[in-house]
């Protein structure tokens, strides 16, 4: 006689889908906090890479700094390279700026970084002896920066606020092509906190004779008038 087949019960299948249910729900939960772990991951990795970007262009700046005052749009000299505390700005003179167009103008580059809001910029102008419509064209750097300070090592080991220095005496045009041993950077990041760098400067940075007169298209340091 044959034995009849026989099913599952409702009470089995329910424990079956039960079962199957609480792995679907423990896999997707592991699955969505990988996800999360991975983004924030990357966001970090992201964040820690502008930052360590930001810090790499500043300092490939400050290794091709040159001894090359320039003027203004309203022909006052300005330093080779010009610090301020307040609000902390480094502007200086740069040599190296790349030219693959072949275009006629200078291999100098007039460059200044300061904390636009909470942005960390760098700008450059693209003539030396600028004119009065002569504008810098933005460049941002590195976002969500909380504050910015800078300080200049001169030659006998002081840390200044800013540069040049103001020294009685001192001939006008040393003075205009001086620059610092190296510059002290400090930024407040909001996930790094504070991060600070010691960039030096070339120890014989490249100077251009100061007798030749002004030009916008001249690498010429202008000539400091007499006093």
């Amino acid at each position: 006689m044959k034995q009849s087949a026989r099913g599952f019960t409702l009470l089995e299948v329910l424990i079956a889908i039960a079962i199957f249910a609480l792995l679907g729900l423990g896999s997707y939960r592991m699955l969505h906090s990988v996800l999360n772990t991975d983004e924030a991951t990357r966001r970090h990795e992201l964040q820690l890479r502008e930052v360590v970007r930001a810090f790499a262009v500043l300092e490939q700046d400050l290794a091709q700094a040159g001894a090359r005052p320039v003027r203004d749009g309203y022909a006052d000299l300005r330093p080779a390279l010009l610090g301020e505390a307040e609000p902390a700005t480094l502007e200086f003179t740069r040599l190296g700026w790349r030219n693959p167009l072949g275009s006629p103008r200078s291999a100098w580059q007039r460059v200044r970084w300061q904390l636009t809001g909470s942005t960390l910029e760098r700008q450059y102008w693209t003539v030396l002896d600028q004119a009065v419509d002569s504008a810098p064209r933005p460049q941002q750097v590195l976002t969500e920066v909380r504050n910015l300070q800078l300080r200049y090592l001169d030659d006998d080991g002081t840390w200044l606020s800013d540069w040049p220095p103001s020294e009685a005496g001192s001939d006008p045009q040393q003075r205009l092509q001086q620059l610092p041993r190296a510059v002290e950077v400090s930024l407040e990041h909001p996930r790094y906190g504070l991060l600070t760098r010691v960039l030096r400067l070339p120890d014989n940075p490249p100077k251009q004779n100061a007798a030749q007169p002004p030009s916008p298209d001249n690498d010429t340091p202008p000539e400091v008038p007499a006093s």
